[in-house]
């Protein structure tokens, strides 16, 4: 019995382990080239486009939290009037929206959604936020406080009487 066990393995077993550890050493080695070649090269070119133009990958971000008015259109209408603002590309445009009053019991959820967006615009290499809010004050302070040490990001207020004008404030810690 133990005879025909150690025949079964070494006529058998043996070589089908050994087909299988080649089949599965094709992916795993093209997987290795990919990573380690080809997605290096790309990250290397990104990251050096990021560092010969500093501040010239600005992003969009649009947070409303008031449900009684939608603010991207107003804030697409600016974009327009505006020749920095008007180049960003919509891939480079977020937005928060929520169509209720917020409580204390969506913060968490907001400020996730929030966090998602500037790791979105961390992917794509970039350096600086232009911020439209639209809410209650003291979220706002909670998302400044997400991007304290992230990005430069500027601050918009929107002008009453001003037909849908907004005035850049300035960066939300100044330098």
């Amino acid at each position: 019995m133990p005879q025909a066990l150690l025949d079964f393995t070494n006529d058998v077993l043996d070589p089908i382990g050994i087909w299988i550890g080649l089949i599965l050493a094709v992916p795993v080695f093209w997987t290795w080239i990919d990573l380690s070649l080809l997605r290096g090269r790309r990250h290397r070119r990104w990251l050096e486009q990021v560092r010969r133009e500093p501040g010239r990958r600005p992003a969009i971000l649009i947070v409303d939290l008031k449900p009684e008015a939608d603010i991207r259109a107003q804030v697409e209408n600016f974009r327009m009037t505006d020749p920095q603002l008007r180049e960003i590309p919509e891939a480079r445009i977020g937005r928060v929206f929520r169509d209720r009053a917020l409580s204390v019991a969506d913060l968490p959820a907001l400020l996730d959604e929030v966090r998602d967006r500037g790791a979105e615009f961390m992917r794509q290499g970039v350096d600086t936020i232009h911020l439209f809010y639209a809410g209650p004050l003291a979220p706002m302070a909670m998302i400044g406080a997400q991007f304290a040490n992230g990005f430069k990001v500027l601050v918009y207020q929107h002008r009453p009487g001003s037909g849908g004008g907004y005035e850049n404030w300035g960066p939300l810690r100044p330098s």
